[in-house]
């Protein structure tokens, strides 16, 4: 799998991936953002402390747009949906990601709330994506590399945080429902230009099935859920990685 692949994977599955894929965002500021490669943490050189230049004016902050008004029947069903979301501790599923190409890559889904998710893709595709709690880490077996962010920097903190909340950072912009499906529209409430999100669930009783994620670019990638198990104990070896299981033929 050749890198490119792998990023529209990584941003793929950050959404909910949650949260998320055009949603796996890289921080953003002056200079250049810090390297990610083998050595798998954070690293940035912090040179000597300059003089301070003369202080520029401020910069208005350009408001956030205020979320739109849902009628009551919507704002219940956004009730629901967060319920049941919050009553999820521990799920495992097969999935199937589908992108715009019509690739398909299945694989196993493991998410362990607060903050632990891992994506292992059935082979020939070598890439395993894992949140540990804190980061998320995007290994390529065949490479032998592995990429990292902070957890906290990306949208696979919606669906793992301790506490979903589809307000605040997040904004409902649509729900629906039809034949015994109810869906879920969202966007990031301060950067909603960067793409947008649909969550799918079966209707009477609720259940998640899934979701398609658009970029900033309108390209969708979906994700289908399947034999979606909950309430189990998983070890937290799933949700560890290091570099040095890059040298293990995984897929052998």
């Amino acid at each position: 799998m050749n890198r490119r692949v792998a990023a529209r994977i990584a941003r793929s599955v950050a959404a909910l991936a949650l949260v998320a894929p055009a949603w796996l965002v890289v921080p953003s500021g002056a200079g250049s953002a810090p390297g990610l490669g083998p050595a798998g943490a954070w690293a940035q050189t912090v040179p000597d402390k300059p003089a301070a230049p003369p202080r520029k004016p401020r910069r208005q902050v350009e408001a956030t747009p205020p979320a739109p008004v849902l009628p009551l029947d919507e704002q219940a069903e956004i009730v629901r949906v967060e319920q049941y979301l919050n009553g999820i501790r521990s799920l495992q599923a097969r999935f199937t990601q589908t992108g715009s190409d019509g690739r398909v890559a299945p694989g196993t889904l493991s998410l362990q709330r607060p903050g632990r998710m891992r994506f292992e893709y059935d082979p020939p595709a070598t890439v395993l994506i894992v949140a540990d709690g804190a980061q998320v880490t995007l290994a390529d077996f065949k490479d032998r590399t592995m990429s990292q962010w902070p957890l906290g920097w990306t949208s696979a903190s919606f669906l793992s945080a301790d506490h979903v909340r589809l307000s605040g950072d997040l904004t409902v912009t649509a729900v629906s429902r039809a034949a015994g499906e109810l869906r879920i529209g969202l966007v990031q409430t301060k950067r909603p230009q960067d793409g947008r999100v649909e969550l799918l669930f079966a209707d009477q009783p609720l259940l998640l099935k899934g979701w398609t994620v658009w970029d900033a670019k309108n390209v969708p990638v979906t994700v289908a859920l399947s034999n979606l198990r909950t309430g189990m104990e998983l070890s937290r070896d799933l949700f560890h990685f290091d570099e040095s299981m890059l040298k293990r033929d995984r897929f052998q």
